[in-house]
């Protein structure tokens, strides 16, 4: 689960990258550009769902589910440290 302090840093980290943002030029090494086309490609293998986690979900849902606020601060928070990573 997120923590607020979590999301504080990724907000600080967000607003930083976006004028500190480097990407691939086009005419750049071919080394790196291969290394991302693999990276990409191993990314692809990733399952879209983590069973896993489906489980831990349910076994949650069977306690008692946490308020539209806290829940909607938790989704906000994970959208902002995903776009981080």
């Amino acid at each position: 689960m997120i923590s607020d302090e979590q999301v504080r840093r990724a907000v600080e980290y967000l607003r930083k990258a976006e004028s500190d943002a480097v990407s691939l030029p086009s005419g750049s090494d071919p080394a790196a550009a291969e290394m991302v086309g693999r990276v990409v490609e191993s990314l692809k293998e990733v399952p879209d769902v983590r069973v896993d986690r489906i489980a831990h979900a349910r076994l949650l849902m069977a306690e008692d589910l946490p308020s539209a606020d806290e829940l909607a601060s938790k989704l906000i928070g994970r959208v902002l440290s995903d776009s981080v990573r």
